[in-house]
This record gives structure tokens, sequence and C-alpha cells, in this order.
């Protein structure tokens, strides 16, 4: 081969190959999904989480609580709050609805915004749920163009809960996690239901029983920049012994 020949064989080899780049498929939300299980810890781990017990430390504008969460499959939660080491605060949802309780009073039925407020922060991946078991609970979830914010180039995926609610989860390509979350939401709907734009961001990821949790958050009112909410998170347990009459009403 002389080396002209060389020269032009070099050349198409090299517009092939750049072709078959240009055409290379990008990946589908499944694709996704996929990564962000592995990365969560795998299908096993993430739905042999049956419930958990959380211990947190809220920290708002006005105030400073400390709170118990409890979780259980297949979407029941409760949040007790305390503020200098006394009880004032209960949040709960038994499956079906929503109550609450404070220490100046009886235990009412929440509010019906405050009670799917609750269903849907049980149901957002992250506590109980893996990201891989969103349509089979009856959830929509797709995947839009990628989104560059700080630099980071996030997997921007939609996701519709079956009773209507819309937020948009940010993956960072980087370590897979969803280290964002956006919606246009109350941050405490009971207290005021004005929505506005809220970014929640999560770190601090550390692994409990083969998963991983995010230890620190806060909330951010994008509009404003303002911090509204932050939150860290002492303990996490996995499947602890749990009597499901404490997401009943009291």
């Amino acid at each position: 081969m002389t080396a002209k020949e060389m020269h032009r064989f070099c050349f198409v080899i090299g517009l092939a190959s750049a072709l078959l780049g240009c055409n290379r498929p990008s990946l589908t939300v499944d694709d996704v999904i996929e990564r962000n299980t592995k990365a969560m810890g795998g299908r096993a781990a993430l739905e042999a989480v049956h419930s958990i017990e959380v211990n947190l430390h809220i920290v708002d504008p006005d105030f400073e609580v400390d709170g118990i969460y409890h979780a259980a499959r297949p979407g029941r939660m409760r949040i007790d709050v305390q503020a200098g080491g006394k009880h004032v605060f209960t949040e709960a949802f038994d499956g079906d609805r929503g109550w609450e309780w404070t220490d100046k009073g009886d235990p009412k039925l929440a509010y019906e915004k405050a009670a799917r407020a609750l269903r849907h922060g049980v149901e957002l991946p992250g506590k109980l749920f893996g990201l891989h078991e969103i349509k089979r609970r009856g959830h929509r979830i797709e995947l839009l163009p990628r989104e560059k914010i700080d630099g980071i180039d996030y997997h921007v995926l939609p996701l519709t809960l079956s009773a209507g609610y819309v937020t948009t989860l940010y993956v960072d390509p980087n370590s897979w996690l969803i280290t964002r979350r956006r919606d246009v939401r109350p941050l405490h709907v009971d207290i005021d239901p004005t929505p506005t734009t809220i970014e929640q961001r999560s770190s601090d990821f550390r692994e409990v029983s083969g998963v991983q949790f995010a230890f620190a958050s806060t909330e951010t009112d994008l509009k404003t920049g303002k911090q509204l909410e932050s939150s860290k998170i002492s303990s996490v347990k996995v499947n602890p012994p749990l009597d499901q009459s404490i997401f009943e009403k009291l």
C-alpha cells in the first residue's frame, strides 16, 4: 500500500468512527433508572427495605426541632416532632388518610392537601422505594434533555405520581444518585399553602444495610434563593421492630 493509499484508508476509517460515534444511542430512561438502582445498592437490597426509622434534626428560619420519622410498605408514614425535649407534634399517613396531633388538642384528620403531601413524601425514591419500583407502583417517569447546574450535566427525570403530583428528579452522572429534586409546592401546606418553586438538595450519602441514604438535605426557594429548611440525619434503622398501629389515628 502506497503512502497516499494509506492516508486515504486512515481518513475513511476515521470518518467512519466519527459517524458511528455520532449515531451512538444516548441513554434511555430505563438506562438511567438501572444505573441509579445499582448506585443505591441494587434491586435486592432496595426491595428488602420494608420499614425505616430515621432520627433527624430540622432547622427552619424560625425554629429548630428534632424528629423521629417512621415509614413502612406499602406506603405508611409517621413523624413525631420534639421541641426542647418535649413531644409537640405528630403527623401521619395510614395508607388512606392523613392525620395530625399537637400538644394543644386531640388528634384530627389532616386537611386534604396536607394528607396528599404526606403520601407523596413516602412514595418518592430515597426512603422506602427504589427508583426502579416507580412504574410498577402506578407512577410515570420520563427523561428530558440533560441540564447543567453548577457544572454538573444532570440527567433530568420528570416524575408524575398516580395522584397527579409532579416533581423532577436530577441524577448526578458522576455518582448516579439523585442529588436534586425540584417541584412547585408549599413547604408546609398546613402553615402556608402558597406554592413556590422549591429545590431539595441531598448530600452526605451513607450506606445502611446495603442501601444508600442521604444524611443531609436543604430546601431552597429558587425564585428568591432563600434557604427554607435544612435537615441532618443522626441515624437510620432499616427494618426495625415496628408496631403497625403507630400509623393509625391516636
